[in-house]
């Protein structure tokens, strides 16, 4: 499945912006999981009998600058932070370097548009966010003093972190009236509700280097496969187990990847034109930033509509979400961004674990993945 990264100071809802997840920029992959969802079907690469040895950021170095957005750097100590506790495969290095660079520079670019919109914060107000956090940190048996020792951050700079996440915060609820959540919750039904539907996919990969032309070949041979499907010449399973670059459906399955809802972590491409079908209907060809599906929807599930009131913290955060969504869209098309190549020594072999093999199933310190939807 593909692995959702975030700092470890974004919040875990879109409310703490900066708690973006990263989708079309970054994702780091994983091995993939019969069933996960099409995000990771799409792009996981197959399961390695031995898989190599985790990578990390290396400590040196910790004042290069990796890129720049209006002038204001981005480290390697920066990254150091933003990666530190996460598993890296290490076939997966430079793509996960471009992901978290440019979630770095998105970072940058809301806090940037907070200060020209004139959000401030209190110091009251950061010094108790640091406060929780100091908490929280010796309940966790460690302390600030060593997570900055660790992350090579400095208290101005966690307090800058924090006053961020403050001020989008406060933009989110300045700019979410009432008025205009519920004319959010209206038109995002599906959303919210948490309705899912039952879907199969087929999948033709698009790689970095694939041409234009190369990409419109890939189209069509899919509309050519749909009228084959719709004109009875093959089902769509057959259709699938034939044609599907998916490696999750290397045992056959039909390109079936379960039941879903529009906030099980999905690319939002897939999930919008998922949802826009109805059962039985075969998706022209949807293009993801994993390659061009065809989408059949095979089972829905209704939920009642959501009542406003009860569920006003969910509309808020997903509202938030497309509010960031746009907002880094408008700001990228002015932004003067600057971007290095990933340096060749940035990664080294993290250390062998000594504790004992984690258990079947599970993965020490991965980053958060996607859930794997029930069948």
């Amino acid at each position: 499945m593909r692995a959702i990264v975030r700092p470890v100071w974004f919040a875990t809802t879109a409310l703490g912006v900066l708690a973006m997840p990263l989708t079309t920029h970054a994702q780091a992959q994983a091995p993939a999981t019969k069933g996960t969802t099409p995000a990771a079907n799409a792009a996981a690469p197959a399961p390695a009998p031995a898989p190599a040895p985790a990578m990390r950021i290396s400590s040196a170095k910790l004042t290069e600058v990796l890129a720049t957005v209006n002038g204001e750097k981005i480290t390697r100590g920066d990254l150091l932070d933003f990666l530190s506790r996460y598993e890296i495969p290490p076939e997966n290095e430079e793509q996960i370097y471009n992901d978290a660079i440019e979630t770095l520079v998105n970072m940058k670019l809301v806090s940037q548009f907070l200060t020209r919109q004139n959000i401030k914060v209190s110091d009251d107000r950061v010094t108790e966010a640091v406060n929780q956090l100091e908490k929280q940190l010796k309940a966790d048996g460690s302390s600030l003093a060593q997570a900055l020792v660790e992350s090579n951050k400095s208290m101005n700079e966690v307090r800058e972190e924090y006053a961020n996440r403050i001020r989008w915060i406060d933009y989110v609820k300045l700019r979410g009236t009432d008025a205009e959540l519920k004319k959010y919750a209206e038109s995002h039904k599906d959303l919210l509700s948490g309705s899912q539907i039952r879907a199969s996919h087929i999948l033709k990969r698009v790689e970095p280097t694939t041409t234009p032309a190369e990409k419109e070949a890939i189209k069509q041979k899919l509309i050519s496969l749909k009228k084959d499907i719709e004109a009875k010449k093959i089902t769509f399973a057959e259709a699938a187990n034939k044609n599907s670059e998916d490696p999750a459906n290397s045992e056959n399955g039909g390109g079936d990847i379960g039941f879903f809802g529009l906030n099980s972590g999905i690319v939002e491409e897939f999930g919008q034109a998922a949802f826009a079908l109805k059962p039985g209907v075969i998706s022209d060809p949807v293009e993801t930033p994993y390659g061009f599906h065809l989408i059949l929807i095979t089972d829905r599930q209704e939920k009642p509509k959501v009542d406003y009131e009860q569920n006003k913290p969910l509309i808020l955060n997903a509202y938030a979400a497309e509010l960031q969504k746009d907002l880094l869209m408008s700001q990228r098309k002015s932004a003067k961004i600057e971007i290095k190549p990933m340096p060749t020594d940035l990664f080294v072999k993290a250390p062998a674990p000594t504790t004992a093999p984690v258990p079947a199933g599970a993965t020490k310190n991965a980053a958060p993945g996607t859930p794997k939807p029930a069948k």
